[in-house]
């Protein structure tokens, strides 16, 4: 093995960028990561769903001599990407557990013989010893780990296997390594370094707003509103494209989809406790437009490239901004409008609540409610929908959105209108000011409004001296004013993974008398 890698020109680069994708640039953020990768870095990408990860590892593999490995989850997804780089005249192949003997000894024969560019794996497959013996008659320059969140012990998507892809390199020592996903805060991009033994990665997060995506939230009085509105939405939805809606729980989904179908919608359901041909079925029925609706646990959506969904509903609180970015990253895949709606009520709070408390890991509950209390906040607010998500994950193109977005449902409305206060609500939300800077950003809004009230609940720190300043002030009431103080620019919040309260400078200038306090006091998105 040479000193260093070798180098690639900028003309070879994007000659291969045209020859092989048919593309005369990159997209935003891939040149960078590709440009990374080469270079001998090892890199994380956080690029989002339908924002062209894939491109990252395909192009360098194909540029590199010897064959590249693609770690990846998902069968279907392997084999998506196997024959779409196939068509492109790319060899490419995947080792899979749906292969018979015949086909995967002619894959195995293709790899040792030196015949491919790219062979995609699952994490499974990193210690069977037949793949390991392999690997000692291959030159193989560069590893990509795909949904590379998976090594996280609480990701959403964790799988066992994924803690083996550490050991692996330390054994395999390729040159490039890079790890792909579409999902990680700041936190977890730390994390996801250390785990799978990255030594000082460069980091790249971009692209994640999408301004052809049109999202919107609405609170639902009762579950008959909620599947009425859902009547609504799939009836009026452009494009011949089915409605692709997630709900909750498999009964949620079997529920909404017999609604739809008794008000002559044909729709269908889809969850991992249906039989495997019914799945396949509706799964089939979907891709060809022969449904008007699909309703779906999280279970459906990896590896189904379907660009032109133009109606995406979440018919529930979604558990994350994890679960709740990915699955809106499955509509509009073409760069064309679509239409993506929350429908969401109170009771979906305690629903998810209780999903997570059933895991017995107790470091993934907490992270989980963390989570959970993220995106709860984000549907009870007036805020821009789309700074929040670019916030969570630290796209560093959040202060573009700083005067709207124009793609949600906060920056589409008219402006509320602001109401200087005065009296008591002046006095409860100078006292949250107050409490905040004396805290210094070291804790939430939920152990806030509890020193603010006084409580001697386990946790709450008695020392501030605004402890127990508001003792009859209603917790709704002080939890409110938080949400309008953020919503108006004099609070914000501190971190991703762990976030707390800070004070921002208009926070500053409010407690100075410099500025007045004037928030949106109604709005449907706190009722």
């Amino acid at each position: 093995m040479s000193a260093q890698p070798p180098s690639y020109g900028r003309q070879q680069v994007y000659g291969y960028l045209k020859r092989y994708f048919g593309f005369d640039d990159f997209r935003l953020g891939q040149a960078d990561v590709i440009r990374s990768i080469l270079s001998g870095k090892e890199a994380i990408a956080v690029l989002p769903t339908g924002g062209g990860k894939s491109l990252c590892y395909q192009l360098p593999a194909i540029l590199m001599p010897g064959t590249s490995l693609v770690i990846s989850p998902l069968i279907a997804l392997m084999r998506d990407q196997v024959m779409a780089l196939r068509q492109r005249g790319i060899p490419a192949a995947s080792i899979d557990s749906s292969q018979d003997y015949a086909e995967r000894e002619a894959v195995e024969q293709a790899f040792v013989e030196g015949q491919l560019k790219l062979l995609y794996v699952s994490p499974e497959r990193l210690n069977a010893q037949r793949f390991l013996d392999m690997l000692q008659l291959v030159e193989v320059p560069f590893v990509a780990v795909d949904e590379a969140h998976c090594v996280l012990r609480w990701g959403h998507e964790f799988r066992e296997a994924y803690l083996g892809i550490r050991p692996f390199l330390d054994a395999l020592k390729p040159r490039h390594v890079a790890a792909f996903t579409a999902t990680a805060t700041p936190q977890l991009r730390s994390e996801l370094a250390e785990t799978l033994g990255l030594k000082d990665p460069d980091v790249y997060v971009r692209g994640f707003f999408r301004s052809n995506l049109h999202l919107e939230h609405e609170k639902m009085a009762s579950e008959a509103a909620r599947h009425k509105k859902l009547l609504q939405l799939v009836r009026g939805r452009s494009g011949n494209a089915p409605a692709l809606i997630y709900a909750a729980t498999r009964q949620a989904t079997e529920d909404a989809a017999a609604m739809l179908c008794r008000a002559g919608v044909n729709a269908s359901f889809y969850h991992g406790g249906c039989e495997s041909d019914y799945r396949s079925r509706a799964q089939d029925e979907f891709v060809a437009d022969e449904l008007d609706a699909l309703v779906a646990t999280n279970a459906f959506g990896m590896g189904i490239d379907k660009p032109d969904l133009r109606l995406l509903v979440h018919l529930s609180l979604p558990r994350s901004f994890e679960d709740y970015y990915q699955e809106v990253g499955r509509a509009g895949r073409d760069g064309k409008d679509s239409q993506v709606v929350t429908l969401w009520r109170g009771a979906d709070y305690r629903t998810q609540s209780f999903l997570i408390d059933q895991q017995p890991d107790p470091g993934y509950r907490e992270a989980a409610m963390r989570r959970l209390n993220r995106m709860y906040d984000a549907l009870r607010s007036t805020h821009c929908v789309w700074k929040r998500v670019l916030e969570y994950f630290g796209d560093p193109d959040v202060a573009a959105l700083d005067r709207g977005c124009n793609a949600c449902v906060g920056c589409r409305n008219p402006k509320r209108e602001l109401r200087s206060l005065d009296g008591k609500d002046l006095k409860s939300c100078l006292a949250i000011l107050t409490c905040v800077k004396q805290l210094d950003g070291r804790f939430g809004r939920a152990r806030i409004v509890k020193i603010l009230k006084g409580s001697k609940a386990q946790g709450v720190p008695d020392w501030p001296d605004s402890y127990g300043s508001l003792p009859k002030a209603r917790l709704a009431d002080l939890e409110s004013f938080c949400q309008k103080l953020l919503d108006g620019g004099y609070l914000e919040v501190v971190g991703s993974e762990y976030p707390t309260l800070g004070l921002a400078a208009r926070g500053c200038s409010a407690l100075e008398g410099a500025e007045e306090i004037a928030i949106a006091m109604s709005s449907s998105a706190h009722s």
